[in-house]
């Protein structure tokens, strides 16, 4: 496959002081081979505790599919492309910008039945725990939302943006308090047409509410949302959470119980904390009425219990406390929680199983997806538990990559660090990661080579977190490297193959380096910033300040006081209240005019961009808070190249997920020459005719067989195939009307990109 290289053309190639919103950045796709596979969606960013809902994001009348990934709280949107009995998605991350800024738990429900999915979702603000819906509308065939506001009679203090029901008090309103490590159930409960919603209260044990939607007992039909708790102990079964995955059932559909005492009556707000659960509905055996399946905050497993009762009156009446005990038992480190979806278009429901703890999990075979195989009813059988990861770069938890020359072809390789990536007992296995750019000067492509580069590894568990970045400490012309780490300090290899060669590295054990400890989490970067010709240090970490070290040694011998010359240089302060971690990750950029550009990485996941950057503590000059807009989730961490020999940067971004995103930026790469003479010149295949209605003539410049793709504005893929060489054809007339780039390649031949216009 050749390289997919698509972008708007910017007509402003330097720094502008802009709006982060004028500033935008369009992804890459560039291909990645990894054990041997060429992976499908190499760039989407990782998952780490993904929640999986289907919804028409493009109006075709197809279920899309939509991942919220509550590490990082970040959408991932992919397109169906709707092939019977096959998984068929391609990533379109432009349908994610439609998405409000949400937190915890989301679940794409369409409670109206208009065909545009809505948002069931956690409250926004910091330290509330209540719900709120979006309505989802159609716009130019993109799925949108806007919030639904509630009306509530008599109650002056309700917030219209939250779901509220009648107290057992007269005239009194409670909120529908939903912890936010859980994830509730929002299904039509009862099977009267309208959604309800199950949960375990915020503050009321191991019951769980059934919050009633009276829309059609009222007269409104399912398009109204008006909740009602009509049962405090549905299912009559008692979660305690002390037992491996196993409940307490009722002996009486009359009868609500506890493990530890006799029947009682459960009121709004018990004295006992629920501790946190997953649960999901679906009709096992046909009957009319819902199953559950549980997961819960301490285990690693599911309980999925039969209900023996009937849509009003529900009765758990048998359980798996290992399901599905009949396949492979899920088994998740930690809190697994479960999505039911229809995956590869055969008419019926899979099962998704994931964490749902956010900070600490099964970060790298952390989703299992079984295939319903039954004719009827279900039969969940395990297919992967890489799903959708194992199409992605993702090493474990907090991706941190650099572009770098490891082999000195003058392409540029990609070198990933990590937090870690989960085992049992030990979530902090980092080590480098080395994917060698195995393409050309102007088609990068990206093989993983190493997956313990220079075997750091040997560091862990008690140094993790690696950050590595690049430079000519000790003057011989070739780029040394530091790394920094969880414990504050740095590990230095002065690199000794000398300029032009392939990197072979020794590593420095002098003390001096493990004395430049800033605290945790260091995060450095080589630049001369006081302009003396001495290569300084920069370091970046957890309280998101930045710190500047002084190089004042010799040219060959580098020298730095223990003691931060400045601790808080240019004012920088990644942090956003009211959290005090800010994660910063400092990067510098050459521009034309000689100045330097700093971009710094942060624990929100934005990127923040400066000018004036100096060695000072006074404030640098802000260009955006938000730069390019690009927010792929927490710990954004940012490395610059020029991938494509085109004279512009593109940027690769590490995040917590343990994935990475491409973009190309609008940056000029100041390192190298862009003289269209200095570049190689590619074949460039004829197309005729130009504009395109029924088909396309292609003339080839070789007569060995090529393979060839289409791609639209977006980089999606339209269009493949292979092909003679020579001259040979290609049908458009099933193209939607509009511009396409064509990319062939023969061998490692790659063509230029061709512009193909197709009318009607």
């Amino acid at each position: 496959m050749s390289v997919r290289i698509f972008f708007t053309l910017f007509c402003l190639l330097g720094i502008q002081q802009m709006n982060a919103q004028d500033q935008m950045f369009q992804r890459l796709n560039f291909p990645v081979i990894q054990n041997g596979k060429l992976l499908e969606y190499p760039f989407a960013g990782g998952l780490n505790a993904p929640q999986f809902s289907e919804a028409d994001l493009n109006n075709d009348q197809i279920p899309d599919l939509i991942i919220f990934d509550r590490s990082g709280d970040v959408f991932l949107t992919f397109l169906n492309e709707g092939i019977p009995g096959q998984m068929s998605y391609r990533y379109a991350p432009e349908f994610a910008c439609n998405f409000p800024p949400l937190m915890d738990y989301v679940l794409l429900r369409d409670y109206n039945k208009d065909g545009a999915a809505d948002i069931f979702c956690a409250s926004l603000p910091i330290g509330t725990q209540e719900v709120q819906v979006y309505r989802g509308y159609f716009d130019n065939n993109m799925l949108k939302f806007k919030p639904v506001l509630f009306t509530y009679s008599g109650c002056t203090t309700c917030d219209p943006n939250y779901i509220y029901y009648p107290s057992t008090i007269p005239g009194f309103w409670n909120n529908l308090f939903i912890a936010d490590t859980d994830i509730p159930a929002v299904d039509d409960i009862d099977g009267d047409g309208d959604l309800d919603i199950l949960t375990f209260d915020g503050a009321a044990g191991g019951h769980i509410f059934m919050v009633k939607n009276m829309s059609v007992e009222m007269g409104f039909g399912s398009d109204s949302l008006i909740y009602r708790v009509t049962d405090r102990c549905w299912g009559r079964f008692y979660e305690s959470g002390l037992t491996l995955c196993s409940n307490c059932l009722s002996p009486a559909p009359d009868t609500c119980v506890t493990c530890f005492a006799g029947p009682i009556v459960v009121n709004d707000r018990d004295g006992e904390r629920h501790p946190g659960s997953t649960l999901m509905t679906y009709d096992q055996d046909g009957d009319g009425d819902k199953e559950i399946v549980l997961g819960d905050i301490s285990f690693t497993c599911l309980n999925m219990m039969t209900n023996g009762g009937t849509p009003d009156v529900a009765w758990m009446t048998a359980q798996d406390d290992n399901f599905p005990s009949y396949d492979t038992p899920a088994d998740l480190f930690i809190f697994p929680a479960p999505f039911y979806l229809d995956l590869n278009n055969d008419g019926k429901k899979d099962l998704v199983v994931a964490p749902n703890n956010k900070f600490s999990n099964e970060d790298r075979q952390g989703v299992w997806y079984y295939h319903n195989t039954a004719t009827t009813g279900h039969q969940f059988e395990l297919e992967t538990k890489r799903l959708f990861v194992g199409e992605m770069i993702d090493v474990g938890t907090a991706a941190h990559p650099v572009l770098v020359d490891v082999d000195a072809d003058g392409l540029l390789d990609l070198v990933v660090s990590n937090y870690g990536y989960y085992t049992p007992g030990n979530a902090q296995n980092a080590s480098l990661y080395l994917y060698r750019n195995t393409g050309t000067a102007t088609a990068p492509r990206f093989t993983l080579e190493d997956s313990d580069w220079l075997g750091l590894s040997v560091f862990t568990p008690n140094d993790f977190d690696f950050y590595p970045t690049f430079g000519d400490l000790d003057g011989d012309g070739d780029a040394d490297m530091l790394v920094g780490s969880n414990g504050g300090a740095l590990y230095y290899y002065r690199n000794t193959a000398g300029a032009g060669n392939p990197m072979q590295f020794q590593r420095d054990f002098n003390v001096m380096w493990v004395t430049l400890d800033i605290g945790s989490y260091s995060t450095p970067a080589i630049v001369d910033l006081d302009s003396d010709g001495l290569p300084d240090i920069v370091m970046g970490e957890r309280s998101g300040n930045l710190n500047f070290f002084r190089n004042i040694g010799a040219p060959d011998n580098p020298l730095f006081d223990p003691t931060p010359t400045f601790t808080k240089l240019g004012a920088v302060d990644t942090r956003v209240p009211p959290f005090d971690v800010g994660f910063s990750v400092p990067v510098f950029i050459a521009q034309p005019n000689g100045a330097l550009l700093l971009v710094a990485g942060t624990q929100d996941g934005h990127l923040e961009a400066y000018t004036n950057v100096v060695a000072s503590e006074s404030p640098y000059g802000i260009v955006s808070e938000r730069w390019g807009n690009v927010d792929d989730g927490n710990r954004s961490t940012p490395t610059f190249g020029d991938l494509d020999g085109d004279g512009i940067l593109e940027m690769v971004v590490g995040n917590l997920r343990g994935g990475l995103s491409l973009y190309k930026t609008q940056l000029v790469d100041c390192t190298t020459t862009t003289n269209a003479a200095d570049r190689p010149t590619l074949p460039q295949p004829r197309l005729s005719p130009n504009p395109a209605r029924q088909w396309v003539r292609v003339e080839w410049p070789s007569d060995q067989p090529v393979q060839w793709q289409a791609f639209d504005l977006l980089g999606r893929s339209v269009a493949r195939g292979e092909a003679p060489g020579g001259a040979f054809t290609i049908p458009v007339n099933n193209w939607e009307p509009g511009t396409y780039f064509l990319e062939m390649q023969n061998g490692m031949q790659h063509a230029g990109r061709s512009v193909l216009t197709v009318v009607r």
